[in-house]
């Protein structure tokens, strides 16, 4: 019988739209199917993804109803069968040798904490403003800076036994637990490695409404992972200082002409405006946004 080498994870909350793709990409890896095995976790989904999956042969389907991806990823690491657990998301398209040279890196690097493999954006349906693919262009998923924590679940390698002797990522948190995560791997003894051969490609958000609702569900996720006092001024000035290193920046950037440097810089304002208005939603006693 063939070993399964490895456990692809796949968490999804209302994923109808895109379950399906993420799952197509998984089947065409040039990796033996019979050596990794595919958990889909339902993390509450209102839509017709459970069905959708049910609908793929040998992958099994987890529910977990506590809001949040943490969670549902932590069952499925409880669950799986393989030494080396692999993360991606459900908008997510892995690219067709993303598992075989997982297993080559980790191969390479006996004792590794996190493989963090490089994120492609790609623009789907109608296209927004530009400005929106340029801002998730320079700042989102920084993989290439995965020693300083910087690994998205999005492409996530790590040793089963390592994630479970640490207790799994943080569940309650909705956002930020994986660099949370990383940083206690690292913390640990374990190095975290970033792999660009290892592809795996995400959408962009290309309208104004899909990044201010991940910057208020980022936002949550710094003001659930903040316990020092005074905590709200401590949120603030972190995005002081990150929302000056982002302007700097766009401003320098060579990829982008001046005037669609300009526009990055003038968005980059406005999403530290809707930061700073969540962090005081939340210091009001509300809960993190999920989505």
């Amino acid at each position: 019988m063939t070993r399964v080498a490895l456990s692809v994870i796949v968490p999804v909350w209302n994923g109808e739209a895109v379950i399906a793709r993420c799952l197509d990409a998984l089947a065409r890896q040039t990796v033996d199917r019979a050596r990794y095995e595919i958990i889909v976790v339902d993390n509450g989904s209102t839509d017709r993804t459970a069905e959708i999956v049910r609908g793929y042969p040998g992958v099994t389907l987890l529910a977990e109803p506590r809001p949040g991806s943490y969670a549902a990823r932590n069952i499925a690491i409880a669950q799986a069968a393989a030494p080396i657990v692999a993360f991606t998301d459900a908008d997510c398209v892995p690219d067709t040798d993303w598992l075989a040279t997982a297993l080559a890196a980790a191969e390479a690097n006996p004792g590794f904490g996190v493989l963090a493999g490089k994120i492609d954006l790609f623009e789907e349906g109608e296209s927004g403003a530009l400005v929106y693919a340029d801002y998730e262009r320079l700042f989102s998923f920084p993989q290439a800076h995965a020693a300083r924590g910087n690994c998205a679940t999005a492409n996530w390698i790590s040793r089963a036994e390592v994630l479970r002797a640490l207790g799994g990522f943080d569940a309650s948190l909705k956002s930020g637990g994986d660099r949370q995560m990383a940083l206690r791997i690292r913390a640990a003894g374990h190095p975290l490695i970033y792999v660009p051969d290892m592809i795996v490609r995400h959408p962009v958000r290309a309208d104004r409404s899909e990044l201010v609702r991940k910057r208020r569900r980022l936002s949550g996720g710094r003001w659930d992972r903040t316990s020092a006092t005074p905590r709200l001024a401590r949120v603030l000035g972190v995005t002081a200082v990150d929302t000056v290193r982002r302007l700097r920046r766009a401003a320098i950037s060579r990829d982008l002409p001046l005037g669609r440097r300009l526009a990055v810089m003038k968005l980059t304002l406005e999403l530290a405006g809707v930061a700073t208005r969540e962090f005081l939603r939340l210091a009001g006693g509300r809960e993190a946004a999920r989505d």
